[in-house]
């Protein structure tokens, strides 16, 4: 998508453009991450080209060869491939090999407003991010850190719609999620950075302001910054705060950037360096280019007749943050004013009016204008005064009428009955199995209260129960799937009850109509027999070289119910063997052991270390079982068997042992007894065929 100048800035201000033409990485960018603190060497190297963020919270490890150009588009592909790579200095195995790109050196900028195209990576685990550390011109460590995104945070909405933001520096950290309400894996959407050097930093989504920061909370940083752009994979240790990598993750996830864009205003101070830059510099003036301004006023509410006592707010947009001082008013048309309530430091300020007895009458409430009494000022960072020309507007349709206003008349019935308009089920598709839940949600035409506990009659011969939302226009009801449930394809609410003294009502006691919640959901449904795990072996019969040896066990592990804990059951595994998981590198021996799932898929690595002279056979027995978490139900599949088989080792030189000297001392033995009816010496090929043991048996005298 071609991206345009944000508000406040104009084609001639852009300094830098990045489209991704051709089919190559440009050469300002690096294939890897790194920083000023790490004088701009890859961090946590392999020696390969190879970069990693470190710590215990990512799965991940970037190579080059997950970075690639094609189409107008940079992509970063996070594939599940085995990497060796380092961790804080310690060689690690990373179940997932993905791609990071940086421009330290390269291209830097201090300040302006920075926009980037991208469309986000969707699965468990996801993490991309839009980052900001100092570059080489700075002249300090990784003091500062700005994230303009980081993808996959959980909270109060799906993590596919989270916009997560932080300023990390010397004096601590300040950042939030929000729920954008937008799914931002399903396309591209633009993110934003307004950056006024040591003062200021407004982050926007698609062009709406999401957040603000200025120097009277933290120190904002005013040093040369290089962008990071990388698509992590959080693991385990971030389950609290972030979707985790699992055996749900796709085995490809892709990050993809269209087009990156830095504006800077003619003037304003900020820098930029580096290829594909054309930065202006004029001789600087004496006043900014950009004066605050008001650019939007709203009324809350927007229309109807307000009376005495009643309240207005009036909120005023401005082009960047704005200082208040002192109490400003807006003049109004009905002869009162509206005073300033609030929003200093950010680019929104609020005032609000009551209306008096001594208000005129007016079928337009209007802003007339601005006053500033006394010392009271509106003004940006710079000191620069705020233009308050736009705040003038009139509200059609919102009257001001200063008479008491006159209740109706209650009627004795309302005049719309409170009823069911919409009705949802959650999943909407998919099969649900037993201690599977279904939640369904009825939507009314008005809020309405609830007694009791009202139930859903379904069409699988079970009940939907309500949970909650009395008081508003959204009921809850949920079922979970029991054993005694008839299958059905197609599971459907069938009535409403209301058992008891149960009831649904609106405030003025009218009963809902409830006919709209009969539904059938197509495709949403039910199977009550217990689904046991499917387990897979490529081949039963496996062989491995003795004293070290290894070979891949080739097992898999799938379920059809997402909600059960799987475990896979590895009875039989000799003293002599071993098996490894790769996806945490841990090491289980023992005839008794029990895997999970992701580490089954991850691939199981046997290893043996026999050291004897045969080659033995072991037959190892796998059983995968399914645990229901909310039933505690047991599904167990067929137990299945593999055998391996322990090659005998390579035939070495025989040399005299103290098997071969003991066996010796007999034949000394024994001949020495000829005379007393003795058999003589043995045959010498014997003393091979067995161990120390029982050579030292056959030593001993026998009188």
């Amino acid at each position: 998508m071609a991206l345009a100048a944000p508000a406040g800035f104009t084609s001639s201000n852009l300094v830098f453009e990045e489209n991704f033409s051709g089919t190559t990485l440009d050469s300002y960018w690096h294939p890897y991450i790194t920083s000023r603190a790490a004088n701009g060497w890859p961090w946590n190297s392999n020696g390969s080209g190879g970069s990693g963020p470190g710590g215990p919270l990512d799965v991940d490890y970037d190579m080059p060869s997950q970075v690639t150009v094609n189409n107008g588009i940079l992509n970063l592909t996070a594939i599940r491939q085995a990497v060796s790579g380092i961790n804080g200095g310690t060689p690690q195995t990373f179940p997932v090999t993905s791609g990071a790109v940086s421009s330290y050196g390269k291209f830097e900028f201090d300040g302006g407003y920075l926009q980037i195209s991208m469309k986000a990576p969707s699965g468990d685990g996801a993490w991309p991010g839009l980052w900001l550390l100092p570059g080489a011109g700075s002249s300090s460590g990784d003091n500062f850190e700005i994230d303009m995104q980081e993808g996959g945070y959980t909270g109060s909405g799906p993590a596919n719609q989270a916009f997560a933001w932080h300023l990390h520096t010397p004096s601590g950290t300040v950042g939030g999620v929000i729920d954008t309400g937008i799914d931002l894996t399903a396309g591209f959407h633009t993110y934003g950075i307004n950056w006024v050097p040591g003062k200021s930093i407004t982050w926007y989504l698609d062009g709406k302001q999401m957040a603000q920061v200025t120097s009277a909370q933290v120190p904002i940083p005013n040093e040369p910054m290089e962008l990071i752009m990388s698509n992590q994979v959080a693991n385990s240790n971030a389950a609290g705060w972030h979707t985790a990598f699992d055996s749900s993750t796709p085995s490809t996830m892709q990050m993809q950037i269209d087009q990156i864009q830095l504006y800077q205003a003619a003037g304003g101070g900020d820098t930029v360096t580096g290829a594909n830059v054309t930065p202006s510099s004029p001789t600087q003036p004496t006043t900014p280019t950009v004066q605050p301004a008001v650019t939007q006023v709203t009324a809350s509410p927007g229309t109807g007749t307000e009376h005495v006592g009643n309240t207005a707010t009036f909120t005023l947009g401005f082009n960047e943050a704005v200082n208040v001082t002192g109490t400003p008013t807006l003049s109004l048309n009905d002869g009162n004013v509206a005073t300033y309530v609030s929003g200093s430091g950010t680019s929104t300020l609020t005032f609000r009016t009551t209306v008096a007895p001594t208000d005129t009458a007016t079928s337009a409430l209007a802003i007339t204008g601005v006053n500033l009494p006394g010392t009271a000022s509106i003004k940006d960072a710079s000191g620069v005064a705020a233009s308050l020309a736009g705040a003038v507007k009139t509200f059609t349709g919102l009257q001001v009428d200063p008479t008491t206003a006159t209740p109706p008349t209650q009627p004795t019935t309302p005049t719309i009955q409170p009823a069911v308009t919409q009705v949802a089920a959650s999943p909407g598709t998919g099969i649900e199995h037993v201690g599977d839940t279904a939640t369904f949600t009825l939507g009314f035409n008005e809020s309405v209260n609830v007694t009791g506990t009202p139930t859903l009659s379904l069409n699988d011969g079970s009940t939907a129960t309500y949970v909650g939302g009395s008081g508003s226009s959204t009921l809850t009801f949920r079922t979970t799937v029991a054993s005694t449930d008839t299958a059905t394809s197609a599971l459907a609410i069938t009535g409403v009850n209301l058992p008891g003294t149960a009831s649904i009502k609106d405030a003025s006691g009218v009963a809902a109509n409830l006919a709209g919640a009969v539904k059938t959901f197509a495709g949403l449904q039910v199977d009550p027999t217990p689904v046991a795990p499917v387990l897979a072996i490529a081949d039963t019969s496996l062989s491995v070289n003795g004293r070290g040896g290894t070979v891949d066990l080739g097992v898999k592990v799938t379920t059809a119910d997402s909600n059960d804990a799987v475990t896979v059951n590895i009875q039989g595994l000799p003293k002599y063997e071993t098996i490894t998981d790769n996806l945490d590198g841990r090491t289980y021996k023992g005839s008794d052991i029990t895997l999970t799932a992701a580490q089954v898929d991850s691939g199981l690595t046997l290893q043996s270390n026999y050291r004897g002279g045969g080659h033995p056979v072991a037959t190892l027995t796998l059983t995968a079982s399914g645990k229901d978490p909310t039933t505690g139900s047991v599904t167990t599949s067929a137990s299945q068997s593999i055998t391996v088989t322990d090659p005998r080792p390579a035939t070495t030189t025989h040399t005299a042992s103290s098997a071969d000297r003991s066996f010796a001392l007999l034949n000394q033995c024994m001949a020495g007894h000829h005379g007393r009816g003795g058999q003589g010496q043995l045959v010498a090929a014997d003393a091979q065929g067995g161990g120390w043991n029982e050579q030292s048996l056959l030593t001993k005298p026998h009188h």
